[in-house]
């Protein structure tokens, strides 16, 4: 039986794992922790999203493992960017769960498909005559 998904949130920032990559820019890689791992599938939609995304303070990120990586000054981060990385963390959590509504009901689909095999082959199996 599958895990039921929980929804990924933003958590923390992670201050120590913060850094500058460029020591003459204002702008600061920023890395905020997740509440949990981002599956591949996870992550790879909200850095398609991300990249989609627009709006007028709009800096680079994006999302790998537990960590969520933002390029911009520090200062905007509460009032520019939180928003709209929760706007889009929100929309992505909402596609993830389509995206495994879709695959357990494939799953279904070939279960049943097989067991509806394995019964004909018992039919068959049940009539065959080998003397």
């Amino acid at each position: 039986m599958a895990t039921e998904f929980q929804d990924i949130k933003i958590v923390s920032l992670d201050d120590e794992a913060s850094y500058k990559s460029d020591p003459s820019s204002a702008l600061i890689n920023i890395v905020l922790n997740l509440s949990s791992s981002a599956p591949y599938e996870w992550s790879s939609y909200f850095n398609d999203r991300w990249i989609q995304q627009f709006y007028m303070m709009k800096r680079n990120a994006s999302v790998s493992g537990k960590q969520l990586e933002i390029y911009c000054v520090p200062h905007e981060l509460q009032t520019d960017h939180i928003p709209q990385l929760k706007k889009v963390i929100a929309e992505t959590n909402q596609a993830y769960r389509e995206y495994l509504a879709q695959k357990q009901q494939i799953a279904a689909t070939q279960a049943a498909s097989e067991a509806d095999e394995r019964k004909k082959l018992a039919s068959i199996k049940a009539d065959l005559k080998f003397d």
